[in-house]
């Protein structure tokens, strides 16, 4: 693993364990001292989860984002009825070829999901790019950006059903149940399913989304 990429792995780790609270200030030199390396892989990890929505500049130094409980909610009320939409149009446009990228993803899920200590972060990506794969079989341009955009927003709160052991076997099922509505070109099930999953997700955050104010 290059430094950087052990940075971020340590500052995220940080960050959903609550030790570096929503708000907290994280300075390059005091990060730097506490994972004893130089400052470019930390100043590299602070741009990488500034991306991904964990962190934000602040000044010349970087905050844990505040997400707040009304924030996901409202991100919600426009996700659910863009996957819904994505998933029924992509039982009917997927071509073959991307169909079978879906299933490489999906048999990723179940792979990573088997192990004895799954890396929730690696999970996140694979239920994101399943995910991104259904919005490219939409074959609709704005949907598509629409979804990436929301997606990056809500990473910070997607990460914290991965942390739950019920809820992650619970995505990985939900996800193969998306994915053979699909792949079966069952247009009624892909919307059921993908509703079904994301209000599931949704349920979960309320009651347990801990990056919040």
């Amino acid at each position: 693993m290059v430094l950087y990429e052990e940075a971020y792995r340590r500052v995220l780790e940080a960050i959903l364990s609550g030790k570096f609270g929503p708000g907290s200030l994280l300075k390059e030199e005091e990060l730097s001292y506490w994972l004893k390396m130089s400052r470019t892989p930390v100043r590299e990890a602070l741009a990488r989860l500034e991306r991904e929505g964990f962190v934000e500049k602040r000044g010349r130094s970087f905050a844990v984002a505040v997400l707040s409980k009304q924030d996901v909610e409202q991100i919600y009320e426009l996700r659910i009825p863009l996957e819904v939409t994505s998933a029924k149009l992509a039982a009917l446009r997927s071509p073959a070829s991307l169909l079978d990228k879906m299933r490489e993803v999906m048999d990723a899920i179940i792979a990573e999901n088997s192990k004895r200590f799954p890396d929730p972060v690696k999970m996140v990506d694979l239920s994101g790019s399943l995910h991104d794969l259904i919005a490219q079989g939409s074959s609709n341009r704005f949907l598509s950006d629409s979804l990436r955009n929301i997606k990056l927003k809500l990473k910070p709160a997607r990460i914290q059903v991965f942390l739950s052991d019920s809820r992650r076997r619970a995505e990985v099922e939900e996800h193969r149940l998306v994915y053979e509505a699909v792949r079966s070109r069952s247009q009624i099930d892909a919307e059921y399913y993908m509703e079904m999953h994301e209000a599931n997700v949704l349920k979960f955050l309320r009651e347990n989304f801990l990056l919040t104010r």
